[in-house]
């Protein structure tokens, strides 16, 4: 209970006084209305005697119980804003988990069904590599330093374009929501680098952390579990190549001549987009239309 006082905000306290206020000046209001109405008829003394209770006793009890009831209601909703971060996000690495990085990929994936031109997505799964050693060599906590070190590698790179979520043990999944083959070969490369460089363990053993990447780059319509099944197969191709790599593959359901017409309109409407207003219209000053049948 004491943690949950101290996390009360600002915005928590300014409700709480709001809350007070409100409700003391209203059953003030609603207990002089009523005793007015009751005590009328019995002369002025009477009513003015009676119009004081009615002012002071609701001022003695509801500031205090409203402002109770107002302190309990924050911090009922802060317990549950901590319940829904505990539920969706990884407690060591502050990535989203497992249950809430899917929840969310398939979400978007749902809503490219509505999209004329949907983007190019990718997919990385991520696993460190010889993480047994680390925890072997440097105990535990070293190994959980690790995964935070790559989390906020993950993090850093991806920033507000993608979601980063921890699978499990090791293994981290990213995806990106729009990109392409250059972008997000470049994306995994710096990501393989960052760890690579901010990854050498102290002490006595020589093993430094590193991750093996496997790519999905896709175009909708796509069923999750299949871009997942490949950047998984893509993972274990760069894990028989070395570790420390990224292996990636390009996957559409799309014949090529459509996936190219799509590119093909997709760069059209933003070079469209990208020109000058004065451009884009036409001689009379009205905008230039798309005609279609």
């Amino acid at each position: 209970m004491k943690s949950l006082e101290l996390g009360l905000d600002r915005r928590a306290v300014i409700w709480i006084v709001n809350c007070t206020l409100g409700g003391t000046v209203g059953c003030t209001a609603i207990a002089m209305l009523i005793t007015y109405y009751c005590t009328a008829r019995f002369g002025a003394e009477v009513m003015a005697t009676t119009l004081r209770l009615a002012f002071y006793i609701p001022l003695l009890l509801a500031i205090p119980l409203f402002a109770f009831i107002g302190v309990k209601m924050q911090q009922l909703a802060l317990a549950n804003r901590l319940l829904v971060q505990a539920s969706r996000y990884d407690g060591l690495t502050g990535c989203l988990n497992r249950s809430a990085f899917t929840a969310d990929v398939i979400d978007f994936f749902a809503k490219q069904d509505l999209t004329p031109f949907p983007p190019t997505s990718a997919l990385l799964i991520l696993d460190a590599d010889h993480f047994k050693k680390i925890n072997d060599c440097h105990g535990h906590l070293a190994g959980d330093a690790a995964l935070v070190g790559i989390a906020a590698v993950l993090r850093g790179a991806v920033g507000e374009d993608g979601v980063v979520g921890r699978l499990g043990g090791e293994e981290f999944g990213v995806f990106v929501r729009s990109t392409d083959a250059g972008a997000v070969g470049g994306l995994a490369e710096r990501i393989r680098l960052g760890v690579a460089e901010d990854g050498l363990p102290e002490g006595g053993c020589a093993d430094a952390v590193t991750v093996s990447i496997g790519v999905a780059l896709f175009t909708y319509p796509a069923v999750y579990e299949d871009i997942f099944k490949i950047a998984d197969e893509q993972l274990y191709l760069a894990k028989g190549a070395g570790r420390n790599c990224v292996c990636m593959m390009e996957h559409s359901h799309m014949p090529g001549d459509i996936r190219a017409m799509a590119d093909q309109l997709r760069s059209g409407f933003a070079e469209f987009d990208a020109r000058p207003r004065a451009e884009r219209t036409g001689e009379g000053g009205q905008p230039w239309q798309l005609a279609g049948r």
